[in-house]
């Protein structure tokens, strides 16, 4: 049987046939409660009715030590409850020892008052009624039989008189070695006894059965529900990260605590040279993994494991597939699981679960580390790729940026000549050349946008969210920026409405970035607003974060365009249409807002306008 995992605090959760004995134990405990007070009323109130020949003193006495052990019972009891190395062979051998402390106290009290004629025999019978009830049938044949032979002991000894009998409570005489009544008396307890459980035995022993296969049932469904809820965390935990190692890391401790285990490893194959390559582990220790990267020629469960094949050692003293037996029996390892891990029928590493007990590893326990593998190769085949584009997108970034660097500076000298040469300074310039000039320009001045854009991406590539704790006045740069424009909008007859209240608003981050962010928003809204339109930008503080609104009303996006606006290079069919741009501006104002951990939306309807809501930490 499998391992249980252990609970957050290293606690094995109990399966439901160990919770149902646990509730018996206590059960039979709260009854001994009741039954040691009444011995100690019943022995003060048989000293007062029969007089000074009742034995209240040692009738007391025995109730208290009845009280006494069942509080040994009970810290007993909540130890092995907390106990994670408890068992259900330790919570039988509890109970046992519970009925058989209660056959002596029963002895002893039968001595105490009339030996084998004591009224309180009949306790006995109950006591060997509950046993059948409550105990697996030979263990309750067991304790039947034990109590049969504690009174028959009683009797023997009372017989050749080697134990005193009480307060003349007798009711048998002894002429001979057996007292006729006292014989009888016995025979019919013994028969009586041993009746009862045979009936009850009878009776008890298929409802018995039945409770323990409903709860055998009951802890199968629960494995099965508590492996389906692990599958589906270690799954949405290795999904949901795209960092490799991180992905490895997770898939070790994860499988080492679902399956109960001490350790766990992970090896990838490496292509170049054919090893397994150590590539995450838990629980073993740095001189266990010296022996670096294994050579699956010369590990013959290595290469079994690659060949696809699940392998289970189930004793490593007696089994020759681990290549370092005597390694592992020093690193307390007993027990070794491997599974492979198999992504379109090519094993790329494996995956091994070590344990420190002596295990037969069951078929579930082989198909359940066999399900983790095949998702950890998911996880892994994914983190790879993902790692694979982002070096692609970095080295396309880097490209970019260096042609965009190299592009500035003839650029900018083309531009300049183009000035020198509107300006007349080679001569005079017809308006037909002007003209050329002129549209070569704007085609320039959109080409060095371009440019700028670029190089601003490429240099963001190298760049981790914002940790610099610097404060900046976006209110200021606000106004800044509004009054950079203002020629633009005289220009063009347009309004720009500035709703910035006079209280400081500061975020974390840099003025630079504040500026590109502020500006793209504002450029964008004038440059997509028609002469004599209107463009506002507002800033408010809501709670602990600032908002910047900039809402033109402009012509508006259409709706399938919307999930688009932050992909490089992507412009709207309509925008196209009514100005040149770049298709960098929007990316730009989105990365750094997630560089300083803000949040970008967009509300916009086409031929009404947009409008960009953008919500930093305040600091």
């Amino acid at each position: 049987m499998a391992t249980r995992p252990t609970g957050p605090e290293g606690h094995r959760e109990r399966p439901p046939v160990e919770r149902e004995l646990i509730a018996r134990s206590a059960w039979i405990i709260r009854l001994r409660w009741g039954a040691g007070v009444a011995v100690v009323i019943g022995a003060m109130l048989g000293g007062q009715l029969v007089g000074e020949e009742f034995p209240s003193l040692a009738l007391a006495v025995s109730g208290a030590l009845i009280l006494a052990y069942n509080g040994l019972f009970t810290y007993l009891l909540e130890r092995l409850s907390r106990r994670p190395g408890a068992d259900l062979n330790s919570f039988s051998r509890l109970a046992s020892a519970q009925f058989i402390t209660d056959w002596i106290a029963l002895t002893v009290l039968a001595h105490l008052t009339g030996g084998v004629g004591s009224p309180l025999l009949p306790y006995f019978l109950f006591h060997a009624i509950l046993a059948s009830i409550l105990l697996p049938p030979r263990a309750a044949w067991a304790h039947a039989v034990i109590g049969v032979l504690f009174v028959g002991a009683l009797a023997l000894l009372e017989a050749f008189e080697l134990l005193p009998v009480v307060a003349g409570h007798r009711i048998a005489t002894m002429d001979t070695l057996f007292g006729f009544q006292a014989w009888m008396a016995f025979l019919a307890f013994a028969s009586s006894v041993l009746v009862a459980k045979y009936l009850t035995g009878n009776i008890a022993r298929p409802l018995w059965s039945r409770t323990w296969e409903l709860l055998r049932a009951q802890e199968q469904l629960e494995d099965a529900a508590r492996r389906t809820r692990t599958l589906y965390e270690i799954g949405a935990a290795l999904t949901s990260d795209l960092d490799l190692q991180r992905v490895l890391d997770t898939l070790v401790r994860s499988t080492a605590g679902a399956m109960g285990g001490k350790a766990c490893s992970l090896r990838l194959l490496d292509p170049d040279t054919g090893l397994l390559r150590l590539v995450a582990v838990t629980g073993l220790s740095p001189s266990y993994l010296s022996k670096g990267d294994v050579n699956p020629d010369q590990s013959r469960v290595d290469h079994e494991v690659l060949a696809g094949r699940i392998v289970a050692i189930d004793d490593v003293e007696t089994d020759s597939l681990l290549q370092y037996p005597d390694e592992a029996r020093q690193e307390g390892i007993r027990s070794v699981l491997c599974a492979p891990l198999t992504v379109r029928d090519r094993t790329i590493g494996v995956l091994r679960l070590y344990s420190a007990e002596a295990r037969q590893f069951v078929a579930d326990d082989q198909e359940f580390l066999a399900t983790l593998a095949g998702q950890g190769a998911v996880a892994i085949e994914n983190a790879r790729a993902f790692k694979h584009l982002e070096e692609l997108e970095y080295a396309k970034s880097r490209f970019v940026f260096q042609v965009a660097h190299q592009l500035k500076s003839p650029l900018s000298a083309v531009r300049s000549a183009l000035s020198l040469i509107e300006e007349g300074y080679q001569g005079t310039v017809e308006s037909g050349q002007m003209r050329l000039l002129d549209r070569a320009q704007k085609r320039s001045a959109a080409l060095q946008e371009l440019v700028n854009d670029l190089m601003s991406l490429g240099a963001l590539k190298d760049r981790v969210p914002e940790r610099v704790r610097m404060s900046v006045r976006l209110d200021e740069v606000v106004h800044r920026i509004a009054e950079r424009v203002q020629p633009e909008v005289e220009a063009r007859s347009q309004q720009l409405e500035i709703d910035v209240p006079d209280a400081p608003l500061t975020v974390y981050g840099t003025t630079e970035d504040m500026e590109h962010i502020v500006g793209n928003l504002v450029d964008n809204g004038l440059k997509y607003t028609p002469d004599g339109g209107k463009v506002r930008v507002s800033l408010r503080r809501e709670g602990s974060a600032i908002i910047l609104t900039c809402r033109d009303y402009g012509i508006g996006i259409a709706p399938e365009a919307v999930p688009h606006l932050f992909e490089e290079f992507f412009r709207a069919r309509n925008a196209r249409d009514f100005a040149e741009g770049t298709g960098l501006g929007l990316v730009l104002v989105k990365r750094l807002v997630d560089l300083h951990r803000g949040r970008i939306e967009v509300a916009t309807s086409l031929g009404d306008g947009t409008k960009f809501i953008v919500t930093f930490p305040s600091a």
